[in-house]
């Protein structure tokens, strides 16, 4: 497919040929690892798995080409040039074209994980063979893409529903042997699909400005450095300068999840890395992340894992 993007930040490509293309971005947060498959002339399949904070992604623009993105694990931040920031949640669905200059944009993942695809189309080049393959049943794909992206430039956000679920789901679990015939059939089914649909789905998209969102990182920075501390969404309000009402649903937008729901998700999530890497005792960890006691402490533990933190210990540390 014509006109790859340029990303960069140590992108290595670690394995070409035959159609597909492995890279690998690491930096000082994490690694991220992308494969991407030629499917059909003009067509291409592309899986990110990332385990890394962010990473820049400076892609020069495409005109006539566009991409259905959807986020099956984890959430997604892009920041564009013209100072907006858009997020994606799991089961999300996006569809825009890439010909904006301001498509440009740097990839943070607030979780520091996402897996996802995208299946990105080059107009001029897919749109013969697609018309060819589906005769009286064509699809055209300029329309397609302009009925779903009529009121934004970046494209809109559908939100996740049985059918969509099932459409991306089996994308994600493909025989390696059968992939590529796979994929071919998954292309078209998607498109057909995406083409009857009468009422799109769209979510509550909402664009954050930058002081917005600085701020809210500032914030979640703070709030998992003082675990043992007792912060109030009115102290953070007055130490921050921004309402409360603005805080909570920037915080949610940012990290898909109250600050209460985040902070205590990321208690545990620490206690679970110190039960593995530390022999320190239940106690010294729990406090450490924030109960004052061991039941409490194992009461929420066990209602996130499904386990006593000391069975989870020896579980994972054998």
């Amino acid at each position: 497919m014509r006109g790859n993007n340029h990303m960069a930040h140590a992108m290595k490509f670690v394995d070409v040929g035959q159609g597909k293309s492995v890279f690998e971005v690491r930096n000082e947060t994490g690694t991220a690892r992308m494969t991407r498959l030629s499917v059909y002339p003009g067509i291409d399949i592309l899986y990110m798995d990332a385990h890394i904070q962010e990473f820049s992604c400076y892609a020069h623009p495409l005109p006539g080409v566009f991409a259905i993105n959807h986020c099956e694990e984890g959430r997604i931040e892009c920041n564009f040039r013209n100072g907006e920031y858009l997020y994606m949640g799991q089961g999300d669905m996006c569809l825009g074209w890439r010909g904006k200059a301001e498509y440009c944009h740097t990839v943070f993942f607030p979780s520091s994980h996402y897996h996802g695809i995208s299946l990105i189309f080059n107009v001029p080049e897919a749109q013969p063979l697609l018309d060819n393959l589906l005769a009286e049943d064509r699809i055209d794909l300029t329309a397609l893409c302009n009925r779903f992206c009529c009121d934004s430039d970046f494209g809109i956000i559908m939100e996740e529903n049985r059918d969509m679920k099932h459409l991306f789901y089996e994308l994600y679990h493909v025989p390696e042997k059968i992939q590529k015939r796979y994929y071919r059939l998954k292309i078209l089914e998607t498109l057909l699909f995406l083409s009857v649909i009468e009422n799109i789905p769209v979510s509550n998209q909402t664009f954050f400005s930058k002081s917005q969102v600085e701020t809210v990182k500032s914030i979640q920075l703070e709030i998992t450095q003082t675990l043992k501390g007792r912060i109030t969404i009115e102290e953070l309000s007055d130490r921050y300068q921004i309402a409360p009402t603005t805080l909570k649903k920037c915080f949610k937008g940012v990290y898909g999840k109250s600050i209460y729901q985040y902070l205590k998700d990321f208690r545990i999530s620490e206690a679970k890395r110190q039960l593995m890497m530390t022999d320190d005792t239940i106690l010294a960890i729990a406090n450490r992340v924030g109960y004052e006691n061991c039941s409490k402490f194992a009461v929420a533990f066990q209602k996130k894992t499904g386990m006593l933190p000391k069975d989870y210990r020896r579980m994972y540390c054998k």
